[in-house]
């Protein structure tokens, strides 16, 4: 599309873009409960180790991986993306309500796969609903995503903010476990809106050939299947910061001094940051390219890590150790805005029409699947392997490292009920993280070529 032709595009109704602004709203309201404060839920009232937090993380994971050739397949080819929306909605709440009440491993482990098996498939849906009707989907989806980050803020003060106001220690640790009932209630209040969005129904044409074919066929463009390695790649890295980003806040929070309840709020600046990235983010693609856009969130997931790694290691000096971290939750605005929202819009752009629900579940299967499964174990393992009973099993004793910053002492209720005391090597943590951005950022800025989005991938040619 030219310039000329862009400016020519015709506004979608400002009525409909306001009830898109308020799916999005509710859509990630009910993620922006949990999912910044689930591990340190886990860890703190649970008793959950390292290890079991990086199952769960990876059992999460596991629903969709069916997601492409499931309900990819239900909305391009059977029903209506609205209806299947309601239903997993309300199934999804009805799930989270049970996970408030539950406190044993394994029924914790088992509704959280039910749940992402119904929640992250809905995350695509509502981005393809939102791109089906949206007439100029580059200027207006992003200002429509915003919403959905606005959405994901606002939990976290409701919860520390008038919940868990005042609360400190085990009445604290227990208290947290709220954030599932919000989830619950909420998702069934989105169930029910659901079913006054416009009505979305599946493609008609070209029946002969299933979705989940075409989009398996699209991964011989160099361009498309660089972008879903780098992706999966990049997921790992993603699932380093959701899975370890609360514990680290609390750890911050406890050398300097502070208690109660402020990992949430203080993750929230992430969120608000992503605001203004979205704000930007359609000018931003017009004007540099998505390469170029998506390259600076690769780079921000690397410099968040190393953010992270040398905050840990001046805890000694709270004030700077504080900001660092909060700058650090900054950079998730360029992380999610740059390369995750970025990428959902070049998959748009680039999918034949009639396979663009299939397109948005697969493409956010590596994101929230595969990558996320695998970054489940890697990160848990990792932060296992960073964790210890004392200094002489650490990893920096054994390769004789005399300097001990970073590493923090702290206690753990397991699943049993019995304290121990324990070391964390925060930089060994967040170090580990930075290799895997590094790793995902290189292979993108060497291979990912440029491509013409103005023609759909199914009648393109590769550009070299």
């Amino acid at each position: 599309m030219t310039e000329v032709d862009s400016l020519s595009v015709e506004s979608t109704e400002t009525s409909l873009k306001r009830r898109l602004c308020l799916m999005m709203f509710l859509q990630y309201f009910v993620q922006g409960c949990y999912l910044p404060i689930i591990t340190l839920y886990l860890f703190d009232a649970l008793g959950f180790s390292a290890l079991q937090v990086g199952v769960f993380g990876a059992a999460l994971a596991v629903g969709p991986l069916l997601a492409p050739f499931v309900f990819g397949q239900i909305v391009d080819r059977h029903y209506a993306t609205e209806r299947v929306l309601a239903f997993c909605h309300f199934s999804g709440g009805v799930i989270m309500l049970a996970l408030f009440f539950q406190t044993h491993y394994w029924p914790v482990v088992i509704l959280g796969v039910l749940y992402s098996v119904l929640y992250v498939p809905t995350m695509m849906l509502t981005n393809s609903l939102s791109f089906q009707h949206l007439k100029d989907s580059d200027r207006e989806f992003p200002l429509i995503r915003l919403w959905g980050t606005i959405g994901f803020v606002v939990p976290a003060w409701v919860a520390e903010g008038i919940f868990l106001r005042n609360l400190e220690g085990e009445a604290l640790n227990t208290g947290r476990g709220i954030v599932l009932a919000m989830a619950g209630v909420i998702g069934l209040l989105m169930a029910a809106y659901c079913l006054t969005l416009p009505h979305t129904p599946p493609v008609k044409s070209d029946k002969k050939d299933l979705a989940p074919g075409k989009v398996l066929k699209m991964l011989k463009y160099r361009h498309f299947l660089i972008l879903v390695v780098v992706t999966f790649i990049i997921a790992i890295a993603h699932k380093f910061y959701f899975q370890w980003n609360s514990p680290f806040i609390s750890s911050i929070l406890r050398e300097g001094g502070v208690t109660g309840a402020w990992e949430q709020r203080i993750s929230s600046i992430g969120q608000v940051f992503e605001v203004i990235v979205m704000a930007v983010l359609g000018f931003g693609i017009k004007k540099y390219g998505f390469k170029t856009v998506m390259l600076v969130g690769l780079l921000s997931y690397l410099v968040r890590s190393l953010i992270f790694a040398y905050a840990s290691t001046i805890g000694n000096v709270f004030a700077v150790s504080l900001a660092l971290t909060c700058l650090g939750q900054a950079m998730h605005g360029l992380c999610f805005g740059c390369f995750l929202a970025a990428a959902f819009i070049y998959v748009d752009k680039v999918s034949p029409l009639d396979v663009r629900g299939t397109m948005q579940t697969f493409f956010g299967t590596f994101v929230f699947g595969l990558g996320m499964f695998a970054g489940g174990f890697i990160s848990g393992n990792i932060g296992d392997f960073f964790t210890s009973t004392g200094i002489g099993s650490m990893l920096r004793t054994q390769w004789n490292i005399q300097s001990q910053t970073g590493i923090q002492e702290f206690t753990r209720k397991t699943l049993d009920g019995e304290t121990l005391m324990l070391l964390r090597d925060w930089t060994g943590i967040w170090l580990s993280s930075a290799a895997i951005a590094l790793f995902a950022t290189l292979l993108f800025w060497t291979l990912f070529p440029k491509f013409d989005t103005s023609q759909r991938l199914s009648h393109s040619e590769e550009t070299t």
